[in-house]
């Protein structure tokens, strides 16, 4: 009797997967049986079709895109002074990976070094050094945008630390100059300044 219940409860549990299931979630489909014109140039701005009740605002000025740079581009120094004090004992992951990252840096692979800086920052996101290398790397890119939010937020990462707070208001400043923000640029110094 147990194997005829044991039985019709297989045949019940199989019945119902095989079945529609209404709690199923349903990814959304986009619809791209529309042609859209390809632009020519990578980065030119395409015109988004007006849609009913939405209007788009924008909140600044047009970000600076540039073209990655080439090798000779010099970082900006990123060896840890010796007064530097870190608020916690770095991993041997994370020594790795920033030397690793530095020596990609120093090649040209720009890409492969900001990958592994972003490996060291979720390993140790409390270390003010991964976020000086990691913003600078992108300075080097052209992502001036991200770089300077990365290395404003390795300054609250960095408070109380001197040398850190003064490397880091240093690439501010060269990360706003390179982008055309020169009053920006001398306040960052100001600050780089202080410390």
């Amino acid at each position: 009797m147990k194997k005829v219940y044991l039985m019709l409860g297989m045949a019940l549990v199989v019945t119902g997967c095989a079945g529609p299931n209404p709690y199923v979630y349903k990814a959304p489909v986009e619809d791209r049986s529309r042609s859209t014109p390809q632009s020519s140039e990578p980065g030119t701005v395409v015109p988004a079709e007006p849609a009913p009740g939405v209007t788009v605002t924008p909140i600044g000025q047009t970000p600076v895109i540039r073209a990655q740079r080439e090798t000779l581009d010099k970082p900006v120094q990123v060896q840890q002074p010796v007064e530097q004090v870190v608020s916690q004992p770095q991993s041997p992951a994370v020594v790795a990976l920033l030397e690793t990252a530095r020596q990609d840096s120093s090649n040209g692979n720009l890409r492969t070094a900001q990958s592994r800086l972003e490996r060291a920052l979720r390993i140790a996101p409390r270390d003010p050094e991964v976020y000086i290398q990691l913003a600078d790397v992108q300075r080097r890119q052209g992502q001036f945008l991200q770089a300077e939010q990365v290395a404003l937020k390795g300054v609250s990462v960095a408070s109380g630390q001197r040398s850190p707070l003064r490397r880091l208001w240093t690439l501010i400043a060269d990360i706003r100059q390179e982008a055309g923000n020169a009053a920006g640029a001398r306040e960052a110094r100001q600050k780089a300044a202080a410390y």
